[in-house]
């Protein structure tokens, strides 16, 4: 087993990990698998257009229904329509301060709407359109650094740092996992 550090690539486990973490199941959300894909795509591309590199090394794939990380779909494929739990373990010190802040970001702004919504609003995306109909299917790092550079509306404001309302979200969302881990609740 290999110890990850702190500001290595990823894996896209744990960015999807760390999505699930920040879900806030009192108050009824969930993540779908068809969702979670969603928005680990839109992580990587957004991370890719900031930062010219990407945040996990997983190719994902276009899909009938989307963005597909392949490895992912083999961990999380039976929830199908289901919500995911919580992950049983995490270790949050492989993530910098800027991968959790970048992927809060995007979960706040794509974790509000459905998993169908975001898998036709992906459908609208020429990077999608074009891998569907090739062979391999991938959508390269390359073609979604461009489309998300070009496309995504104000794309610098990802880079600004959070508010204090946001970090203690952020502390507070692996403050409940803790709890929550600590109990044996899912």
């Amino acid at each position: 087993m290999t110890i990850q550090q702190k500001g290595e690539l990823l894996s896209c486990f744990d960015v999807a990990s760390y999505f699930l973490v920040l879900v806030d199941r009192e108050a009824g959300d969930v993540i779908t698998q068809l969702k979670l894909q969603k928005l680990v795509y839109f992580e990587q591309g957004v991370h890719l257009a900031l930062f010219d590199k990407p945040l996990f090394k997983e190719d994902i794939e276009a899909w009938e229904n989307g963005p597909v990380v392949r490895h992912l779909r083999s961990i999380f494929g039976g929830f199908e329509t289901n919500a995911i739990p919580a992950p049983g373990e995490i270790d949050f010190s492989i993530y910098t301060n800027q991968q959790k802040e970048l992927i809060y970001k995007i979960y706040s702004s794509y974790g509000e709407h459905t998993a169908s919504y975001l898998r036709d609003l992906t459908h609208l995306h020429s990077i999608w359109q074009q891998a569907i109909i090739r062979p391999s299917h991938v959508i390269t790092k390359e073609e979604m650094r461009k489309f998300f550079k070009n496309h995504i509306k104000n794309i610098e404001d990802y880079l600004l740092p959070v508010s204090k309302k946001d970090t203690v979200e952020i502390v507070n969302a692996e403050d409940q996992w803790w709890i929550n881990y600590d109990s044996g609740v899912p």
